[in-house]
């Protein structure tokens, strides 16, 4: 399996394993949106035999403190196609995608999803409750990457997050 940051080229072929992993288009459309608006810092996509079998996005969020506002970013969406999951495929792109940032140095990733599979990754929902968020909750997850990350504030998504419905 090769995992390669995205090119334009694969927009076609991300929407597919898009709407195949999540059995719709609201993804998709989310991450066209969030490509058209310059949203992303990082997207990666998995290939096995020059076939796309997964994909993930990391969003940049901004976080609004007193002091002024930091940057973070989210991991949102993680997406493998149905007839390649259980596979590692997932688990690869996430840990690729999380050194990838640190060795930009970025300092905090922020996920909303199942806390059993994302804890496995050092995701914390402790780590998250300091950050006032729409969608704060069990499921609001988060990992700092160093030391230099804001401990709390206003967590702010991009615009396109409001239309996913």
């Amino acid at each position: 399996m090769i995992i390669r940051p995205e090119r334009a080229e694969d927009a076609g072929t991300i929407g597919g394993v898009l709407a195949a992993a999540f059995a719709g288009p609201a993804e998709a459309r989310l991450v066209r949106q969030l490509r058209a608006d310059g949203d992303l810092i990082l997207a990666l996509i998995a290939e096995q035999n020059g076939v796309a079998c997964g994909y993930l996005a990391f969003p940049r969020l901004v976080i609004e403190t007193p002091d002024g506002n930091a940057n973070a970013c989210s991991l949102a969406p993680l997406a493998v196609a149905p007839e390649w999951q259980r596979r590692g495929i997932g688990t690869a792109l996430v840990r690729d995608g999380l050194r990838l940032l640190a060795g930009r140095n970025e300092t905090l990733v922020f996920v909303l999803g199942d806390p059993r599979y994302y804890a496995r990754f050092g995701f914390d929902a402790a780590a998250a409750r300091p950050f006032e968020c729409a969608y704060a909750g069990t499921h609001l997850m988060a990992l700092r990457l160093n030391g230099n990350a804001p401990g709390e504030g206003t967590l702010c998504y991009p615009a396109a997050f409001a239309e996913l419905g």
